[in-house]
């Protein structure tokens, strides 16, 4: 895993007689472009021109951005997987981000499948995850191993664009990319091995009345709809969101996409295991699944809730690699999270001398009995795992 200082959350591909399955999650980085492109240079030389099975965009600030368009360049990446977050939203994001109409990357906010389009990689598809409602839980993961099917690929469960999506350009066609969406609490499959799960935090989304949305939607309609006055309706975009929310230069971006991947049903378990830091392995357990928060929140006893809810006790009792959120910023924690989820290893992809001093003490202390790893630009952590089907 890295983030912070290193852009990328790494699964190195999965072998099986029949094929092997390369993903990312991107968690952000806290250095410069150069630090970040000498990274992403070394892993493309380390995948050697294979395929891309999947990469996951977890977050919408421009260093996210920025690092995954620098890593797709030149590849070839079956699905590329963001969350959905509808117009409006993207275009305060913008704002906040202090992004302008005359900003290049104003065209990602417009439209998140186009801009990455022309980017300059080779893509499958686009698959958006919608937010997670209350109601929203992932069944249970089915048995039945298949030692025939390939692994190869990976298999997302579409579902219909969400009614918030309505008139969005990124449904628009405008690339010759295919764009689909997840479906609620949908999953990708690598054959019936393993699964990615990802989690698009409804409660993120910010607390806005039906009146603003309907103010803040037709602002952004007809900004898409006259580029040249662009700049005033950003500005009276920025107006409504103040009257309702107060002054401010603009909202946070609270939105991070977690996924968990990990075995799908009992009979899969880990095998022989070697790791460059100390874990705590649960013989007779599969604890080595993985839980990516990238910048995510949870903060609040209810946020951890919905969580758990969503993903269920029994896959996050194998999410033993746990990576902390937003490098360990207190901001994103509450205390006694480590003793709930009692990870294997607990990695903070952080930078303690940088700006902010992640991870902050009182989240490492929370973590400490559990095994916390450092991952930063000058140390990663990897770990080997041969899986056995009893």
């Amino acid at each position: 895993m890295a983030g912070g200082p290193r852009p990328l959350y790494d699964r190195p591909p999965c072998w099986c007689s029949g094929g092997q399955f390369n993903w990312v999650y991107d968690c952000g980085s806290t250095s410069g472009a150069a630090e970040r492109d000498v990274a992403i240079g070394t892993y493309k030389r380390q995948l050697d021109a294979q395929t891309i099975d999947l990469v996951t965009l977890s977050h919408f600030d421009s260093d996210h951005i920025n690092g995954i368009v620098e890593l797709i360049k030149g590849l070839r990446v079956r699905t590329l997987l963001l969350p959905y977050i509808p117009l409006w939203q993207r275009l305060l994001i913008a704002i906040g981000q202090g992004v302008t109409e005359a900003d290049a990357l104003f065209g990602f906010y417009l439209d998140p499948a186009g801009y990455l389009a022309s980017s300059g990689g080779d893509f499958g598809e686009i698959v958006f995850v919608p937010s997670a409602g209350p109601d929203d839980v992932v069944p249970p993961a089915e048995e039945g191993f298949d030692p025939d099917l390939p692994i190869e690929g990976g298999k997302p469960e579409y579902g219909d664009p969400p009614p918030e999506s309505d008139a969005d350009p990124i449904l628009s066609g405008t690339s010759n990319i295919q764009v689909r969406f997840l479906r609620p609490s949908g999953r990708i499959l690598i054959s019936t091995l393993w699964e990615l799960v990802p989690y698009n935090d409804a409660s993120m989304q910010p607390l806005a009345t039906t009146k603003f949305v309907s103010r803040a939607s037709r602002v952004s309609r007809f900004l898409l709809n006259n580029p040249v006055r662009r700049k005033a309706a950003l500005a009276t975009l920025k107006r409504v969101y103040q009257r309702t929310f107060g002054a401010g230069p603009g909202p946070a971006n609270l939105i991070s996409l977690f996924l968990y991947s990990g075995p799908i049903g009992s009979r899969v378990r880990f095998d022989t295991v070697a790791a460059t830091a100390a874990f705590d392995r649960q013989w007779g357990q599969a604890n080595l699944g993985q839980l990516a928060t990238g910048d995510g929140y949870l903060d609040t006893p209810a946020r951890l809730h919905a969580l758990q809810r969503f993903y269920s006790t029994s896959r996050l009792q194998r999410a033993g690699l746990f990576q902390v959120m937003h490098h360990g910023a207190r901001d994103n924690w509450h205390a006694g999270l480590g003793a709930i989820f009692k990870p294997a290893a607990s990695v903070f992809s952080s930078d303690p001398d940088y700006t902010h001093g992640h991870p902050h003490a009182e989240v490492l202390r929370d973590f400490w009995p559990w095994h916390p790893i450092q991952v930063d630009k000058s140390s990663g952590f990897e770990l080997v795992a041969l899986l056995r089907i009893a």
